[in-house]
């Protein structure tokens, strides 16, 4: 590769590299890196292997003797590539090669030899310096190695946007890697421009070549959109482009610079070369730029197309030529500023106009614009009596009632030197350059601006504003005294933003200001460029005060729920157990008055977050931001709802304070967060009601979390007392049935209570979400870290409720097992002089009715059909096997066969009330197979034939436990070889 590049040496001049040397060295580099030798500043992952990016290491030809020219025999070839690539399966079509009489082979790279067709050589004679062809004569060359190495294409095409301009030709012209990588068909193709002839690493090459003469492109962000592709090109050269080419909107060069970049540059190359080149051989004059140039106003246009032309440095000679062209232009520059400036201290305004229609043209007409700016007596070293009276108001600002005085001063200030722009510059975009300048002075720190001074002052007072209980003395006894350091903090946070409120809204009448109004957005990025300083305190004092808060209002609700619990525990210690089961009867009323209770505090909900129920779930992030609520002097506001139990499991009252608390920081944070998005301040803010979000999240689910986990702690220690409920005696098993049941009822009670109020907040975090949040978070952004903290959360809610429930649900099964193993053997097993009632037996009854209380209590806890669905189901499922462990426990005669049917009619009643379709099957089955116990002998077998074939015990019972079923019968031992004999359904 290197000795294609022999033809561009002497080239290029001074200190460049040549293309030869270039390459080569930049190849011994990428290669040595990708296998360890050297220190990389290219990653080794990004480098990749052959098969991935083309790096081909030390290949090698072996020339036969007889075949010198390398035509009409295939030529053996032999490579050295990594051990790993070999391993994962590629170079699958080339074999181990000797080591013998070669290069050792280095560390963890394996000697593959390959056979590849003839070829026409390309490699120079190092010997000769003679270029072997396939038309040569034969002639016996000398045994030995030559070396083909490829680089990645990227790393090619990086490699010429340091070249200058006709050396990048030359190079891909002649070079056949460069040509590979930039080239589609070749340089040879004529009439072929943009992406038609050239690789992505060509048209990115030669972008990179526009960009370089001060171009800008970039990808702006776009809330719920993809990425648009902006441009943005310097003045002079966007009016050249639109002469050159007709385009004269953004639209049009984007469209340009996507597709034919190549185009873009040689029409902007062609056009500027010359004049530019002309300044290299010239000690600083400008014959050809005046000559060809009509009138001052174009010389200085045309000087600024070569100022920005200059930077690409697309020469060899860029430096001399980049040093007198500046020198050129900074000699007719300050030709014409020293008239504007002369022109303004003899209060001339038709001679500024005149000699501002000159600079504007060059370097945007800054220096005309500088000159007005600093000849303003504000910024004077001693500013006369009006303006000494505006710097010292500055150190009397305490708040924000203060600042606005000093406020009052500042637009009295820009409307003056609005109407000195008006008469001294001829263009508005001119004048409100100049507006901007001065603007900005007043908010920057290098010109000690007014504004600045009078926040820093602010800063100074509010951070040492003395706290209760501490020692003040002299000045600080006269200043209010904050109660504790929170309420310091706040007052601070609030007052800043409050200042940024006013300061925006000062910024709004600005753009409507005369005679010279300024942009909204330059005066918004006044304001916002004077608060860069201390947005990163802010923010990180922001987080701090709400997670103090946070932790406080938890701690409180902790210490409060210990000594209830202490409470209720010395009063049930004292209490006579009493009979709760009428309490049953009003689960129904209960969960009535918690819809009504939920219903209430959304109502509070709407109110105290200023929304209504018709907005609040559109989440469409139109919603305008409010600036500020510390505007209106309002401290955190505390709501009470109250809760439904006089000890709620958790504090809806704590949630919501927690919202209207995080709102406020959030309301602070989003006067931040609507800074021009190329500020770094706006991403700061964005970043920081991001995390507030997530502290609340957090902070709610650190109260929810401790709830759940008492309550299933609870219901898990009942879980363990019905266990030993049910190894009591006889004697003492009524009174412990009724202080379980007691128990059970209470903790259902609380579990019941936890759910809706759970299932409240997570409705109230939703409702602040969507009306709030989604003006700064993308909700469908699954990656957003507010989003996966709110998934986090409701999973957390989830686990809860699913573990609870399980806790219920097995404790309901073990006490329905308890009442069931109460049945008596001779229920299923009658004395032949005991008449039948075909009624349930007193096991089944109690067992239904039990049953029936706790679906009440499952129906009252779970408001979503599915979930209660589910619920019930498994109490279904868990039933059928416990009535099918209770069966196989008996010897069933015939007549216990009826009373059996009878029981299982009962269960089968309450599932059709309350389970679904699909489990209602296991008790259809079960009710099925209990027809065995009735049946003749000489029926069984007939009948469970009928049952497999109809597929009644599909997905519900296995044979085996069929079988256990039907061999429950009384007479099975007799019967067994009719049942049993050649079956072919069991």
């Amino acid at each position: 590769m290197a000795d294609d590049n022999d033809g561009a040496e002497g080239v290029l001049a001074g200190g460049w590299l040549s293309p030869r040397t270039l390459l080569h060295k930049t190849t011994k580099f990428v290669l040595n890196a990708a296998h360890g030798k050297t220190r990389s500043l290219i990653p080794t992952s990004d480098i990749g292997t052959a098969a991935e990016t083309g790096v081909v290491d030390w290949i090698e030809d072996v020339e036969d003797d007889d075949n010198a020219a390398g035509m009409g025999e295939e030529v053996e070839q032999t490579m050295v590539v990594p051990e790993r690539d070999v391993l994962m399966g590629r170079w699958s079509e080339c074999a181990v090669a000797s080591s013998e009489g070669r290069s050792p082979t280095p560390p963890g790279m394996m000697r593959l030899s390959r056979s590849v067709p003839p070829r026409r050589r390309t490699a120079y004679n190092k010997d000769s310096q003679q270029r072997v062809g396939a038309k040569e004569p034969k002639r016996r060359a000398q045994r030995g190695r030559t070396v083909f190495t490829m680089l990645p294409v990227r790393v090619v095409g990086r490699i010429m946007e340091f070249l200058p301009v006709d050396t990048m030709l030359l190079v891909a012209n002649i070079c056949r890697i460069v040509r590979r990588a930039v080239y589609l068909h070749g340089p040879s193709v004529q009439g072929m421009a943009g992406d038609q002839a050239y690789t992505s690493v060509g048209l990115h090459m030669w972008r990179v070549r526009v960009q370089q003469m001060g171009w800008r492109m970039w990808r702006e962000r776009q809330r719920g959109r993809e990425r648009r592709l902006r441009v943005q090109a310097p003045q002079s050269h966007a009016v050249l482009l639109e002469h050159i080419c007709g385009v004269k909107d953004e639209a049009g060069i984007l469209e340009l610079l996507t597709t034919e970049p190549d185009l873009v540059f040689k029409a902007l190359y062609d056009n500027m070369i010359g004049d530019y080149t002309a300044f290299s051989k010239l000690n600083g004059c400008v014959p050809r730029v005046v000559q060809n140039a009509n009138g001052a106003a174009a010389v200085a246009e045309r000087l600024d197309q070569l100022l920005w032309f200059a930077r690409g440095r697309f020469t060899c000679s860029s430096d001399v030529t980049n040093m007198r062209l500046v020198s050129a232009a900074d000699r007719f520059e300050a030709e014409y500023q020293a008239q504007f400036k002369h022109a303004f201290m003899q209060g001339d305004c038709e001679r500024m106009q005149g000699c501002a229609r000159v600079l504007e043209h060059i370097r945007n007409g800054r220096s005309c614009i500088r000159i007005l700016v600093d000849a303003h007596p504000l910024f004077s070293s001693a500013p006369p009596a009006p303006y000494a009276d505006v710097l010292a108001s500055t150190k009397r600002v305490t708040d924000a009632h203060t600042f606005g005085a000093v406020l009052g001063e500042l637009d009295n200030l820009i409307a003056e030197h609005a109407r000195v722009v008006h008469a001294g510059l001829p263009s508005q975009v001119l004048r409100q350059s100049a507006l901007y300048c001065f603007v900005q002075d007043l908010f920057e720190a290098k010109r000690s601006g007014v504004a600045l001074r009078a926040l820093q002052n602010m800063y100074a007072h509010l951070r040492s504003m003395p706290v209760a209980g501490q020692d003040a003395s002299g000045e600080q006894q006269r200043r209010d005294v904050v109660p504790d350091e929170a309420t310091k903090d706040i007052v601070y946070l609030s007052t800043v933003a409050s200042i940024v409120s006013l300061l925006l809204e000062a910024a709004d009448k600005w753009s409507h200001m005369e005679p010279v109004p300024l942009p909204r957005g330059l005066g918004w990025r006044c304001v916002f460029s004077a608060f860069e300083d201390v947005i990163d305190e802010y923010v990180q004092l922001e987080r701090r005060v709400i997670e103090r808060a946070y932790e406080g209002e938890l701690s409180q609700w902790a210490l409060k729920v210990r000594n209830d619990s202490m409470r209720d525990t010395a009063l049930e210690s004292n209490a006579s157990h009493k009979d709760e089961s009428l309490r049953l009867v009003n689960f129904r009323l209960r969960q009535q008055q918690m819809e009504e209770y939920k219903d209430r505090v959304l109502l509070l909900v709407q109110d105290k977050l200023q929304i209504s129920m018709d907005t609040e779930t559109a989440g469409d992030g139109t919603r305008r931001r409010r600036r500020s609520s510390a505007s209106q002097k309002e401290m955190p506001r505390r709501t009470v709802v109250g809760d439904v139990l006089g000890h709620a499991p958790v504090s809806i009252d704590l949630c919501l304070n927690m919202v209207l608390t995080n709102r406020d920081t959030i309301d602070r944070l989003a006067v931040f967060a609507s800074a021009p998005q190329d500020m770094r301040l706006r991403d700061q803010a964005q970043d920081a009601i991001e995390s507030v979000f997530c502290v609340l999240l957090r902070g709610i689910g650190n109260h929810v979390r401790p709830a759940y986990a008492r309550v299933v702690a609870e219901l898990k220690d009942l879980e363990h007392s019905v266990m030993a409920t049910m190894q009591t005696d006889q004697s003492a098993l009524a009174q412990l049935e009724q202080q379980t049941r007691s128990s059970f009822i209470r903790a259902e009670l609380r579990f019941f209570e936890l759910i809706h109020l759970c299932d409240l907040c997570v409705q109230i975090l939703e409702i602040y979400f969507k009306s709030f949040m989604t003006a700064f978070i993308d909700e469908h952004d699954f990656l957003n870290t507010c989003n996966q903290e709110r998934k986090a959360l409701e999973r957390a809610v989830d686990d809860g409720v699913a573990v609870g429930m399980d806790c219920v649900i097995e404790i309901i099964m073990r006490q329905t097992q308890h009442i069931v193993d109460t049945q008596m053997s001779a229920d299923y097993s009658p004395d032949s002089n005991v008449s039948l009632t075909l009624t349930p037996t007193v096991a089944c009854t109690r067992a239904v009715q039990f049953l029936g209380e706790s679906t009440v209590i499952l129906q009252s806890m779970t408001g979503h059909r599915q979930m209660r669905t589910v619920f019930l189901g498994e109490i279904g499922v868990r039933l059928f096997y416990v009535l099918l462990e209770h069966i196989k426990r008996f010897r069933i005669t015939e007549p216990g066969g009826f009373q059996l049917i009878a029981d299982l009619n009962l269960y089968y009643d309450w599932a059709a009330e309350h389970v679904d379709p699909e489990t209602l099957r296991y008790f259809t089955a079960l009710k099925d197979l209990a027809n065995c116990f009735i049946l003749a002998p000489r029926d069984l077998r007939g009948f469970l034939q009928d049952q497999y074939s109809r597929r009644t015990f599909d997905g519900v019972m296995r044979s085996e436990e069929v079988y256990d079923v039907v061999a429950c019968r009384s007479d099975y031992r007799n019967i067994r070889t009719q049942v049993e004999g050649h079956c072919d359904f069991m």
